[in-house]
């Protein structure tokens, strides 16, 4: 019976210290997946407070962008409100205006642009101030050629070709 009993005990001791080499196991295992589950959760919280911080920035943003798109024509058709607004601060400068063409150009970046020549005439100072006017339109624009010139000592002219860029989004 004593013998009985030793080997009761031994294989007691071998099953509970297998049990607590299983639990180990398990315990060890769990912890790896915890782990990985909270390394994956990390990315997550990483990848969701990235996406807050760039719905923020489009929406305090939407005001800049909006008064940015406004500098540049929408498309080519928008030269007519173009030129509508050109032919009214002309009447207001006190010259008379003429567009005399109007055309479209893209640059080798794929800039597109309507080149506009315009000609005016009236006193000396309404065609300088004018002049002026055209230089700081609120449009991405740019002044490509300016020629001035009295018809008389009352009467002078001028033609000024000039570019408004055409707002174009790359489609690739």
């Amino acid at each position: 019976f004593p013998v009985l009993l030793g080997s009761c005990r031994v294989f007691l001791i071998v099953l509970a210290m297998s049990v607590f080499g299983v639990m180990v196991y398990q315990v060890k295992a769990q912890g790896e997946r915890l782990t990985e589950q909270i390394a994956i959760l990390a990315a997550h919280n990483t990848q969701k407070a990235s996406y807050d911080r760039l719905e923020q920035i489009t929406n305090d943003s939407q005001a800049d962008r909006a008064e940015i798109k406004s500098y540049f024509l929408q498309k080519e058709s928008d030269s007519i409100d173009f030129l509508n607004h050109v032919e009214s601060l002309a009447l207001t400068g006190g010259v008379a205006l003429e567009t005399d063409s109007l055309k479209d150009i893209t640059e080798k970046g794929g800039a597109k642009w309507i080149q506009a020549t315009f000609s005016f005439s009236g006193n000396r100072e309404n065609v300088e101030n004018f002049i002026r006017i055209l230089e700081t339109l609120p449009y991405v624009a740019r002044v490509t050629n300016i020629e001035m010139g009295a018809q008389s000592t009352v009467l002078w002219n001028a033609v000024v070709v000039m570019q408004v860029q055409v707002l174009s989004y790359d489609t690739k």
